[in-house]
């Protein structure tokens, strides 16, 4: 039989800790006793970009989320403006996707916030001709480019500082791979376009008619689902943290993150490399700079007609 003293005692003790069992509201808590956001899963969006795929094998999501409870998932995406939608639809919390995507994606109404930015490289978009010319020599040309996108804006910025117009050239409108092959063929005389296309073609001895330099920013951004943001602050800050580190990895040692890029797109190892090099993997939080060259690229948009809808971008993004 157990002493009454000790039975008291014991019965003290079960009762405090169901007690503080049932005082934290279900939430979960880590070994240091400090509450976390809760269990979840974070459905991650990556299109063919050397931060993503590194993130993704090195598997730095799993390692540092796990801590806090979540579960990664990740869903392969062709397209900007189809990361936007799904993040839109809720199919997933975290994605990336250029700037131009993002603002046609806005001005459709669709629902996201920025969280982080690369900087901008204006040398990895341009024109793209066969020979030696001049923009004035574009009048008259068949000038081939994706349309609504980064590449129809810069074509008419190019267009405006030469004192032409989009009426001045034969617009052909065709996806990247098309465009590839009609410029390749001769069928037509341009290509406004992006990288990896802009160097590989570049490459093959073709010629940089002009790049982006003073004419347009060029981000690659991050973005996420703004109630997935304000419910998970702590994780929406460890994705950002774990892209910077995977980010100087690649502008010390660009050969890893080149391999993972060349094998997804069978473009050669050395472009990659070639690549990446020109294009600084220093990815940072949301800041005014950042938002400010979107803001303007918003405000060309909307001027060129090119979007309907006035975009704020002041209140579309999240910093820590």
């Amino acid at each position: 039989m157990i002493p009454k003293k000790r039975f008291y005692a014991t019965t003290i003790i079960l009762l405090l800790l169901l007690a503080l069992t049932g005082c934290g509201g279900g939430k979960e808590t880590t070994a240091g006793n400090q509450s976390v956001e809760g269990k979840g899963v974070v459905k991650v969006g990556y299109q063919k970009s050397a931060p993503m795929l590194l993130l993704k094998k090195k598997q730095l999501l799993e390692k540092n989320l796990g801590k806090l409870g979540y579960e990664v998932k990740w869903y392969e995406f062709n397209t900007g403006i189809a990361v936007a939608e799904a993040l839109n639809a809720g199919s997933i919390d975290i994605g990336s996707l250029g700037d131009s995507p993002s603002l046609f994606g806005k001005a459709r109404g669709l629902d996201f916030v920025y969280i982080a930015s690369e900087p901008s490289v204006p040398e990895s978009e341009g024109i793209l001709v066969k020979k030696d010319s001049s923009i004035k020599d574009l009048k008259g040309k068949k000038i081939a480019f994706n349309k609504a996108s980064i590449s129809q804006y810069l074509l008419l910025k190019t267009l405006k500082s030469a004192g032409m117009t989009e009426s001045d050239i034969k617009p052909v409108y065709l996806n990247p791979p098309e465009a590839s092959v009609a410029f390749s063929q001769g069928q037509v005389d341009a290509w406004v376009i992006w990288e990896p296309y802009f160097t590989t073609t570049a490459n093959k001895g073709n010629r940089v008619l002009s790049d982006a330099t003073g004419l347009v920013s060029f981000r690659s951004f991050y973005v996420a689902g703004e109630d997935f943001v304000k419910d998970n602050p702590k994780a929406t800050k460890r994705i950002v943290l774990e892209l910077q580190k995977v980010g100087k990895e690649i502008n010390k040692n660009p050969k890893e993150a080149a391999e993972l890029v060349s094998d997804a797109t069978k473009i050669p190892v050395d472009t990659w490399k070639e690549i990446l090099k020109k294009k600084p993997a220093d990815v940072q939080f949301m800041n005014q700079k950042a938002a400010d060259d979107l803001q303007d690229q918003a405000n060309d948009l909307l001027e060129m007609k090119l979007i309907t809808k006035q975009i704020d971008v002041q209140n579309s993004y999240w910093a820590p």
